[in-house]
């Protein structure tokens, strides 16, 4: 069984990140689940959007550790607002400059916000498809993928 611990899983909505918190919870306990926006999504669907998904997950599995991490790369500015949000970490672009990650950084350690500007390698994220597969397939993949 994979340790969840950071291992990210990329969700593109709730029936991905119920997938998730069902599974990971099932094969892990009371695992951490470290949820990662789509690309972008900073920019094209704003942090609002993620925080309030990420709200609503931990609501409806409160026993799981659910962090929630918005892929700002493209628009710093989502990252401000991510922050606000309470979401737990930002993904932003690794060419940002020392004098802009550390204030960004600075600004996020006030509310428990990390800032991120790199993946982890390819092997630690999973995508669930939950933009283009059914809602009964994305269980089975990803218990299998946690087993492998």
């Amino acid at each position: 069984m994979k340790d969840t611990t950071n291992l990210f899983i990329r969700i593109h909505g709730m029936a991905g990140g119920q997938s998730a918190c069902r599974v990971a919870g099932l094969v892990a306990g009371r695992a951490r689940i470290n949820l990662l926006s789509p690309e972008n999504a900073g920019a094209s669907l704003g942090a609002q959007w993620f925080a309030t998904l990420i709200g609503r997950l931990r609501t409806e599995f409160p026993d799981a550790l659910i962090h929630g991490i918005l892929d700002c790369r493209g628009r710093r500015a989502s990252a401000l607002a991510a922050m606000e949000t309470g979401l737990d970490a930002v993904l932003l672009d690794d060419d940002l400059p020392d004098d802009l990650k550390a204030r960004l950084e600075n600004l996020g350690s006030r509310s428990g916000c990390r800032v991120i500007t790199a993946l982890p390698d390819p092997d630690r994220i999973y995508e669930t498809g939950d933009d283009h597969l059914p809602d009964a397939e994305l269980d089975r993949r990803l218990a299998a993928f946690l087993a492998g």
